[in-house]
């Protein structure tokens, strides 16, 4: 299985780009070293969004500025523009609106020159038109406290936080995918990178993304107080749930495993992450999907109580609860694309 799954990460990295039922996620490895990369969504018209590094509102990265979107022998934006696009009057990302055609995004950087982050994402019109979405930048996100439409969605081209306050009852689910997949039963057969249930209050949560998107479907037509960052913290407050994934995950089984996002900021093949909670002990479930080769495991500690345990290959879903504890410790090494997983946990009093 080692031997397979290597030759899955070689292959992913030659054509880095991630393929959901109805759009195209593409990042720097897609177009480094690339002349031309074709938009076949594009043919029947499409959406697409795209997100650099730097919060600078003008101000266009180089490289960015050489991607060029073109219909046949006519340009029309470079993607570096793309990215700084706002819907008049918001700070939700405005895509660039492309009508049917055979579109293509151009390289006309050097063969040497060394591009940064950026992830496009190319969404077909017919499918974005049947879903009421809110889509945001986390470079810039300062969303106002609104009711939320059925989907928001924020993407980055660098690992970010998303964070929501407390507030009105309501309940949440949030997918590491676009506003395409967030739905419950959606084509691709995304997991869930969190969920909860109704509450009277709505106890607000802080996520770190470590990927180029997050879409969160709210329950209830009640306000939130919902805001991103370019942050992505290793050591975080026990009390306040969340997740851990290997970089670039999607949990989308449709499209197989071997099909995950890669970036120049992505490329950890071990990480370590620690839960604080101290003075205060709280129980901890966690909620364990895995997908690697047998020799590797992620390593949980409850420094608390001197105990630890290994979450090794199988089951591809394992769950398990510490008591009492105020310091968990988590990390793991030698876990690359295509293999992965996600840490959902769950902390209570």
């Amino acid at each position: 299985m080692t031997s397979v799954l290597t030759l899955l990460a070689t292959l992913a990295l030659a054509n880095a780009k991630v393929e959901y039922t109805s759009s195209t996620m593409y990042d720097i490895f897609d177009f480094q070293g690339k002349t031309e990369v074709p938009l076949p969504r594009c043919n029947n018209g499409c959406l697409l969004f795209a997100s650099t590094l730097g919060n600078d509102p003008v101000v266009i990265d180089a490289y960015m500025k050489n991607l060029i979107v073109y219909k046949g022998a006519t340009k029309q934006k470079s993607i570096g523009e793309v990215s700084k696009q706002l819907k008049a009057g918001t700070v939700q990302k405005a895509p660039l609106d492309l009508a049917a055609g055979s579109y293509s995004i151009k390289n006309l950087n050097g063969n040497s020159d060394q591009g940064k982050d950026v992830t496009v994402w190319v969404v077909e019109k017919s499918k974005a038109s049947s879903i009421d979405y809110e889509i945001y930048d986390a470079v810039n996100m300062n969303r106002a406290v609104a009711v939320p439409k059925n989907v928001i969605t924020v993407m980055s081209a660098s690992t970010f936080t998303v964070k929501a306050n407390k507030g009105a009852s309501n309940s949440f689910t949030a997918r590491l995918v676009g506003f395409d997949n967030a739905a419950e039963n959606n084509v691709d057969k995304c997991t869930h990178a969190f969920k909860t249930a109704d509450a009277a209050q709505f106890a607000g949560f802080e996520f770190h993304v470590n990927g180029p998107i997050i879409s969160i479907v709210f329950n209830k037509k009640n306000p939130v107080d919902f805001k991103a960052e370019l942050m992505y913290l290793n050591v975080r407050k026990l009390a306040m749930s969340g997740f851990i994934t290997t970089p670039g995950f999607n949990g989308c089984s449709r499209i197989g495993g071997a099909q995950v996002y890669h970036g120049l900021d992505y490329n950890n093949y071990g990480d370590e992450f620690d839960l604080h909670s101290e003075p205060t002990n709280y129980n901890v479930s966690f909620d364990v999907d895995v997908n690697f080769a047998p020799n590797h495991s992620i390593r949980v500690k409850d420094m608390t109580n001197s105990a630890a345990r290994s979450i090794t290959s199988t089951p591809a879903n394992q769950k398990f609860t510490l008591s009492k504890t105020q310091y968990v410790l988590v990390y793991y090494n030698d876990i690359s694309a295509p293999e992965n997983f996600i840490v959902r946990y769950t902390s209570t009093q």
